[in-house]
């Protein structure tokens, strides 16, 4: 069976930071603080194997950081395999999270990796990577010189056919489409972004998405924010309304729905049952206070109030 691969080159440790309201010009007195796994790749298999689905992470780590990285990352059904050097330091993302649920997030650069750094890790990683397996890449590359470093890993592969995720953006996202991924998760700024112009409205967007044909991407899901998204699948539209929440943390929110989408293709449901169990977990997301993660059960409860609408 194949396997699934996520694809972190630059991970954080996040330190979550709570407080009633964020001043800005004053002493903020924190009601707590918490230390979490950054680094999207990371994220996503944290929420497969909270859905029971294995996965391989794979990354580059540094220091201190970068071991509690590969700690915080060793659990059930995920296999960790990142390259480590003592030298240096992964970064630390600082993330501020008020009583009403707004998040503002501090991202920190990273180690900057060279072109050498990827060329080393491509080999590092080669053996484990099987034919017609899945890879994921997810979030920040801005580490690397190359700003179109995941075409250069997806080329190193392309024998192999793998069924390839991708949720990038800007430059990157837009030169990722040329080696057909299997699927890509724009939000709508990044979706008018890959258009080059601005999309307003639903059809804007129906637009914007058939635009992508001559890329022969699968499936397109475009997140809306807070009135769900609208799903490119099997050559048919579908209107996704996710089920209202008491929002505590809206980080995360689009990792959790991308792993349920992996988690759902994987496993070989229906695109609707997909959706709709892709939409409660990013949903119970939302309702915890960490930045990674969800609650199993309260995702249950959810899925009978996600709307999937066949347009």
């Amino acid at each position: 069976m194949a396997r699934i691969h996520t694809i972190t080159l630059n991970p954080a440790i996040d330190r979550i930071l709570y407080l009633d309201k964020y001043r800005p010009e004053v002493t903020n007195r924190l009601k707590d603080s918490t230390d979490g796994l950054g680094g999207k790749g990371t994220h996503v298999s944290i929420n497969l194997s909270q859905m029971g689905v294995p996965s391989e992470a794979l990354g580059i780590a540094y220091g201190e950081n970068g071991r509690k990285i590969i700690e915080l990352l060793s659990q059930d059904l995920i296999d960790v395999n990142f390259q480590y050097f003592p030298e240096q330091e992964s970064r630390v993302n600082y993330l501020i999270i008020e009583d009403d649920g707004k998040c503002t997030c501090l991202s920190s650069k990273g180690i900057q990796l060279s072109d050498s750094d990827i060329d080393s890790f491509i080999e590092f990683i080669a053996p484990g990577i099987g034919t017609g397996d899945y890879l994921v890449f997810s979030g920040d590359a801005s580490n690397c010189p190359d700003p179109y470093v995941y075409n250069k890993i997806m080329r190193a592969f392309e024998a192999r056919d793998l069924k390839v995720f991708m949720d990038a953006s800007g430059d990157t996202l837009k030169k990722c489409i040329e080696e057909h991924p299997y699927l890509i998760k724009p939000n709508q700024d990044e979706l008018s972004y890959l258009c080059g112009r601005e999309l307003h409205t639903l059809e804007d967007i129906k637009e914007g998405i058939k635009s992508l044909e001559p890329y022969d991407i699968p499936v397109i899901a475009v997140s809306l924010g807070n009135e769900g998204s609208l799903v490119y699948a099997d050559g048919t539209f579908y209107r996704v309304i996710s089920p209202e929440v008491n929002v505590n943390n809206t980080i995360g929110c689009g990792d959790c729905f991308l792993a349920g989408l992996i988690e759902g293709i994987y496993r070989g449901r229906s695109i609707e049952d997909t959706l709709a169990h892709a939409a409660a977990v990013s949903s119970a997301c939302a309702e915890s206070v960490l930045s990674v993660g969800f609650d199993a059960g309260r995702a249950e409860e959810l899925i009978k109030d996600v709307e999937i609408i066949k347009l």
